[in-house]
């Protein structure tokens, strides 16, 4: 069993070569962090049943059935572990195991049942659906929040390096004695002052901070935005390593602000940084359209991925068939999409693929290639 929010293309490649016997795939939106986990249960195993007379439905007898979907019934058994915050949930159960992953992206509820498994809901992941990180600082404490396109949760961080330095250092007011000499041999007299400034204290916290956040953030170019009041950016920003920083931050405490409210803000600054490959690639497609080295025609599209002649692949996830409830992967039922083989085989021979809604499809067709040659 694995539990993870990191889904690359190898991984999606792997899931869609494994073939044979009975494999059943299962998608879910997740719960906010304010709503109970037993109707989320009470989902699962709504799908798990669905499937099982999908199975039943293909001629699978009962027995069998019972037996590829009992470790994902297990799996609801165990107790509820820390998760890693995530829109949804993807299950790929087979006889000898099953596989989980939660992941920052809005599923629909769907099951597929067949030879092999689906992996088509999880391709948005390849584009801009992937985490950004709010890190909010104010006088009290540092706070790391893991958002996507959807949702803003606070990470729990106890146990790891990070944990230490989220309380900031109290402000310290030393006291320094002088002596003012007032004339005359009873005329000295001492005063106080207090020194105010603890700029130094906070740029080593900062500095330490920055040290084991690396640790948690452990892909360089995921983007990173500050939250907090702008002096105390500056002064985080000035011991910041992290290169997937965002120069803009979100200004004022954010202790004001709820995690809807910074969602609102967080979401626009990393966007365009999310985005960016899928914005530079649909330019190259426009600039390229005409040329000989682009593609819309389906059965082309596929030849071309399976030859390895295609660079970059746009697919739509807004296109007929893709929200019926219920998938049979099998030869001969015509529910194959080629939109999955060409995506998988683009994946395979080091392409690139993304997996838009209509109105970010650089062309009016459901795929649209651009061709090494």
């Amino acid at each position: 069993m694995k539990l993870s929010n990191a889904l690359n293309a190898q991984e999606l490649v792997g899931l869609s070569e494994q073939r044979g016997g009975h494999r059943v795939s299962v998608f879910l939106p997740t719960p906010g962090p304010d709503a109970g986990n037993d109707r989320h249960g009470l989902r699962i195993k709504s799908l798990l049943r669905q499937a099982e007379q999908a199975l039943h439905a293909d001629g699978v007898s009962a027995a069998t059935a019972q037996l590829v979907l009992a470790p994902a019934r297990r799996l609801l058994k165990e107790p509820r572990r820390s998760q890693p915050p995530g829109d949804g949930l993807a299950l790929f159960c087979e006889q000898s195991g099953v596989r989980q992953f939660q992941v920052p992206l809005r599923l629909p509820e769907l099951v597929a049942v067949g030879d092999r498994f689906l992996v088509r809901p999880l391709l948005p992941l390849l584009g801009a659906a992937g985490d950004f990180y709010v890190l909010a600082l104010n006088q009290d404490e540092i706070r790391l929040l893991r958002g996507s396109r959807h949702t803003l949760q606070e990470m729990a961080l106890d146990g790891l390096p990070l944990a230490v330095w989220l309380t900031m250092p109290r402000r310290r007011a030393p006291v320094h004695a002088f002596v003012a000499d007032r004339g005359g041999a009873a005329g000295r007299a001492v005063f106080h002052g207090v020194q105010d400034d603890h700029t130094p204290l906070i740029l080593q916290h900062f500095r330490r901070a920055d040290q084991a956040l690396r640790d948690v953030l452990s892909v360089d170019d995921v983007p990173l935005i500050l939250a907090g009041v702008r002096s105390t950016q500056a002064l985080y920003r000035q011991v910041n390593t992290h290169p997937g920083l965002i120069r803009e931050g979100i200004d004022g405490n954010p202790r004001d602000l709820s995690p809807e409210q910074l969602h609102r803000l967080a979401w626009p600054l990393a966007e365009p940084v999310l985005r960016a490959g899928e914005t530079t690639a649909a330019a190259i497609y426009r600039e390229l359209h005409g040329t000989g080295r682009t593609c819309t025609d389906a059965t082309a599209v596929c030849t071309a991925a399976e030859q390895g002649r295609v660079e970059t692949l746009f697919v739509r996830t807004d296109a007929p068939g893709g929200t019926a409830r219920t998938i049979r992967l099998h030869v001969d039922t015509g529910d194959d999409d080629p939109r999955d083989f060409a995506a998988v085989s683009t994946l395979r021979h080091g392409g690139t693929v993304y997996a838009v809604t209509r109105d970010r499809m650089p062309d009016t067709a459901t795929m649209a290639a651009v061709l090494r040659y």
